[in-house]
């Protein structure tokens, strides 16, 4: 570290002329004489270290109570976030979890203003908390998230959302806000609750057990609250909804505007009815092609007859109707354990000084089915001309002639072998999915005062850790064994799955003790640490101005982080498959699954933050239309050891009430993320994806083989991701202006309305292999080349091929370079809307009614340079229109990103008996996947996508409580309704039929909770 470094560090940390965030909301860091039970008049600063002082509606700041949280019927921390208007789509969710290389398991992410995955901050007692162990791609880039599941909603005393960039006075990952949780402490008497939940019309049911002890010790100088929890839900199958049983949902869109798209049967061309490729001249058989693929007799097509009621049509691509409905037999909702615990100690030691401690343990257990194993596409299968079951193999065998070949042929009598291109490994089972996670936080520390300094200083420590076994995989190596084995007991590919309706299951299965013999299991292990210590000293009456008190704080924080990706022995390049028949390498020797090497990071950070609040007016100087007028400056220097890369950034905020009941409010900050450990330490992850090879394509367009590139077939291709060390900090711009309204005609009433602008340059991603290939064929076209994209020579047949086209011959896409580098700029907008009222007692109850309201103006990406060049390219009519670029340009309402989110809710109460009313509302986007089959000519660019609807849930509760002087008092009953009406989430092109990122396939869920208090 250099002397450079120190010094900035060392200024900033001593001095006050830099930003500060502000916020009306109530104070993290409690003092020692905290207060048992909160009252509404309390004032609690998030985002702002200064105790103590003034800070009031400065900061947009959005407040959860316990009254809130209750209101959202949320059975988890996931549920509770996704009730929070302005939390964004959630990317860690069960139904995306499909593949090994997501997050899979029991576990929440948490996306502010939907800037992606690893923007927000999520603190848990004003100290950060520790990322989940899993990663995932989002945007082609592996992002990481806490786990807002580890957030039991009984453990909750208030939410506080801090809805703008915060990096000066937290650091990294701020940059679209912070999430504090505050948790219940001190208290002083126990409770004991139980609550049992069921979804109407399904088996679904789920029942969970939590309680709490408070008391003081030490004669009141101490307090010792420990609580805990168990939640099980028992899962359910995903063949009991309807939007999720089928892969085809072409039924559900009867009598819309997209009734018989194609866009919406995703069944899917790897099944049971394998396709091939015969190792052969197309004139040997019957078939009159190399390639086919097998089907019912029943169909239409039929080029030769295997027996049995199945036979081989000409081909690559398997028809529709022999298409396999992946969603068979899988799991829509999980089974899933919770387990939490925590404790939360204080002590007054002398009458300045206290210390604390918190200590928590969270442990959930999940299992689900997904659909069965399939080969890649980039990873065919060789079956040898002397494998048993092969239909062209030799004529006789030992002398014998050989029962499975099929007449009609001409294939030489040694037999061929056969290429499996396409096939599903349906009679092994549906993946199993068992994923266990453990993890504990310990927090100690030490606050007080130092004269008329209040100070605050402790250490975390957090860990992590996550198992995730995959049972009924398929090993490549033992897998082409059993087929190729010249015996009876070789696996038969050949023989379909079920001629009634191919898509649903196999009917003609492998005999399991076949099958035991490549059936493996398949692990993934991941970890995570957080330790840090920290120390902050604050006064809130450093200098007595004309207007009031100027206040200031500083601090400094030292954190370590870490990772680790253990990934099973048959997919780090430990045990790896080489093909037998065709010599060709792969890395990883699971089916279905690319290579991922194991990985692992350390990150150490220094960082000082220094913050300062200036009244400048008060209404006691009587100044016309300035009733109040107050600043905040705040900055933050922070260092990142493994990049070595440093980050200062600042801010500045101010307050101006004109009248009462009348204030402005306005902040303008920078901020950053640095990259995260897994972008940082990726030595080299290989992906396969099917995408189209344009520059082949063309050649075939201009030969007249393909009418155009719309009609590329696609292809398996493999694409080489790795990280850098000298990837630098995303940095951001946040500008938030907004007002307050309280009248003084109508008291109790708060309307708020703030506007937003983020502004993030240097954003960690790949440019897409499939935008790579784009840029080869716009290079080509100009007489060059992109070299991440690495190509074999050009064989004879790709030779003839490109003769005549203009095109210099290209050979088969061999891999795509596809680094992670600090590519694009993002500028989003939008406005957030409040109203609270707690509306005056009229002798009929008390009313309480809230709204929270996000509208999304904007979310535009910008290209780096070769986006440019390849946009460019487009809109010169150097490429064919067929190209396109994703993930660039106007993103609102794309993929998720609705224009509107709106929760609210109103609370009566008389006596015993409460009732609650809670809305949420979720705006209509735009599914991308879905394109008419015939266009639409519209201004508007989105017009031929699918529009997917909106939705309005509401949920409903009653409860009483019992206050007399018998042994049931305190005892209270509540009944509540989720989803009053019942309504399904809107119908999409995903996995499961819905944007499981916006929306719950829970349906209607009646709850019944009984809860004491002691």
């Amino acid at each position: 570290m250099t002397t450079r470094f120190f010094r900035k560090l060392a200024l900033l940390s001593t001095t006050g002329l830099m930003t500060a965030t502000m916020a009306h909301a109530q104070s993290v860091d409690a003092p020692a004489a905290q207060p048992t039970e909160e009252t509404e008049a309390t004032i609690v600063v998030t985002g702002s270290q200064i105790q103590g002082a003034q800070i009031n509606d400065v900061l947009p700041v959005t407040v959860l109570d316990e009254q809130q949280i209750e209101n959202t019927g949320a059975s988890s921390g996931d549920e509770l976030f996704r009730s929070i208007p302005q939390a964004g789509t959630v990317a860690f969710n069960e139904q995306n979890a499909t593949t090994q290389n997501n997050v899979r398991g029991d576990v929440g992410s948490v996306n502010l203003r939907d800037l992606g995955t690893g923007n927000t901050l999520l603190l848990m007692n004003g100290r950060r908390m520790n990322l989940h162990p899993g990663f995932q791609t989002e945007l082609l880039v592996p992002v990481v998230s806490p786990d807002t599941n580890e957030i039991a909603p009984g453990s909750v005393r208030r939410i506080e959302v801090l809805r703008d960039g915060a990096s000066a006075i937290y650091g990294a990952d701020a940059v679209a806000g912070v999430i504090n949780t505050v948790l219940k402490g001190n208290m002083k008497g126990g409770f004991l609750e139980t609550d049992w939940r069921a979804s109407d019309g399904t088996s679904l049911y789920s029942y969970s057990i939590n309680g709490g002890l408070g008391f003081d010790f030490g004669g009141g100088r101490g307090n010792l609250t420990v609580y805990g929890g168990h939640f099980h839900e028992n899962g359910l199958g995903a063949q009991k909804r309807d939007y999720s049983r089928d892969d085809d949902r072409t039924r559900l869109l009867v009598g819309t505007d997209f009734e018989g798209e194609a866009s919406f049967n995703n069944r899917n061309t790897f099944g049971p009815f394998g396709q091939f490729d015969i190792q052969a001249p197309s004139t040997r058989t019957p078939i009159r092609d190399d390639d086919f693929y097998l089907q019912p007799s029943t169909f239409s097509g039929c080029d030769m007859d295997f027996g049995n009621g199945i036979c081989a049509n000409a081909g690559t691509t398997p028809t529709t109707a022999v298409r396999y409905n992946t969603i068979f037999g899988n799991t829509l909702i999980s089974g899933k354990n919770r387990y939490n615990a925590m404790a939360l100690l204080n002590y007054e030691v002398t009458d300045s000084l206290e210390a604390y401690f918190e200590g928590s343990y969270y442990r959930s257990e999940n299992k689900r089915l997904n659909d069965a194993s399939a080969i890649l596409s980039a990873v065919p299968v060789g079956i040898s001309r002397n494998a048993y079951w092969n239909p062209f193999g030799p004529t006789t065998v030992s002398g014998v002639a050989n029962p499975n070949r099929l007449p009609g042929t001409t294939i030489p009598s040694t037999g061929a072998d056969v290429i499996m291109e396409r096939y599903r490994f349906v009679d092994a089972g549906n993946r199993g999915v068992f994923v266990d996670k453990d993890a504990y936080r310990l927090v100690g520390g030490l606050r007080g005062n130092l004269g008329a300094w209040e100070f605050d200083t402790g250490f975390v420590y957090s860990e992590s850790k996550v198992a995730d076994l995959e049972t009924n995989r398929v090993s490549l190596t033992a897998m082409q064994q059993s087929i190729n084995r010249t015996t009876s007991d070789a696996y038969n590919p050949f023989n379909g799955g079920c001629i009634t309706d191919p898509g649903q299951g196999d009917c003609t299965p492998n005999p399991a003790s076949v099958i035991d013999t490549f059936r493996i299991n398949v692990s993934r292990v991941g970890g995570t640490s957080l330790a840090l210590a920290d120390f902050k000293i604050s006064r809130d009456d450093l200098i007595v101005l004309p207007a009031g008190n100027l206040g200031v704080a500083t601090g400094v924080e030292w954190r370590r982080e870490t990772f680790y990706d253990d990934r099973d022995s048959r997919l780090d390049g430990t045990i790896t498959f080489t093909d037998s028949v065709t010599g060709v390498f792969n890395g990883s020797d699971v089916a279905g699954t690319s290579p991922s090497p194991d990985t692992d990071g350390t990150r150490t950070v220094y960082s000082a933050f220094a913050e300062i609040f200036v009244p400048v007016v008060s209404s006691d100087m009587n100044i016309p239309l300035v009733e109040d007028f107050n600043v905040q400056m705040a900055g933050r220097i922070e260092r990142f050891e493994d990049i070595d890369a440093t980050a200062v950034v600042p801010r500045v905020a101010a307050s101006w009430t004109t009248i009462p009941g009348v204030t402005f409010r306005g902040a303008w900050s920078q901020g950053f993320r640095a990259p995260n450990l897994v972008q940082v330490n990726d030595d080299g992850t290989t992906r396969s994806n099917t995408r189209d090879d344009f520059v082949v394509c063309q050649a075939q367009v201009r030969k007249g083989l393909l009418s155009s590139l719309d009609a590329c077939p696609g292809a398996g291709v493999i694409s080489f991701r790795s990280g850098a060390r000298s990837l630098k900090p995303e940095d951001s711009e946040s500008i938030n202006l907004g007002i307050v309204l309280e009248p003084t005609f109508m008291p109790g009433l708060t309307l708020t309305a703030d506007y937003w602008r983020v502004k993030q340059t240097a954003l960690v991603g790949t440019f897409g292999d499939g935008n790579a290939i784009a840029l080869d064929l716009l290079r080509r076209l100009g007489g060059s080349t992109n070299p991440n994209v690495i190509r074999a020579a050009p064989t004879a047949d790709d030779i003839a091929l490109f003769t005549g086209t203009g095109l210099t011959p290209a050979g088969k896409i061999v891999q795509v370079l596809d680094p992670y580098l600090n590519l694009d700029s993002r500028v989003s907008k939008g406005w957030d809307f409040g109203m609270n009222y707690k509306v005056p007692d009229f002798g009929i109850g008390q009313f309480r009614l809230r709204l929270n309201a996000a509208r999304l103006k904007s979310f535009v990406q910008s290209a780096g340079v070769d986006g440019e060049e390849l946009l460019a390219g487009i809109a010169a009519g150097k490429l064919p229109a067929d190209v396109t670029v994703g993930g660039l340009g106007e993103l609102l309402e794309i993929e998720g990103r609705p224009k509107w989110r709106v929760s609210g809710s109103v609370n009566w109460e008389s006596g015993p008996v409460k009732i609650g009313l809670f809305g949420k509302y979720t705006g209509k986007v735009w599914d991308t996947s879905v394109v008419r089959d015939i266009l639409l000519v519209s201004d508007n660019p989105n017009a031929n996508y699918y529009r997917v609807k909106d939705q309005f849930l509401t949920n409903l509760s009653v409860s009483y409580t019992i206050d007399n002087d018998t042994a049931l008092s305190g005892t209270r009953l509540r009944f509540a309704v989720n989803n009053l009406f019942d309504k399904d989430p809107p119908l999409a092109d995903e996995s499961y039929g819905f944007y499981s990122e916006l929306y719950t396939a829970r349906g209607r869920v009646f709850h019944v909770e009984l809860r004491k208090k002691f």
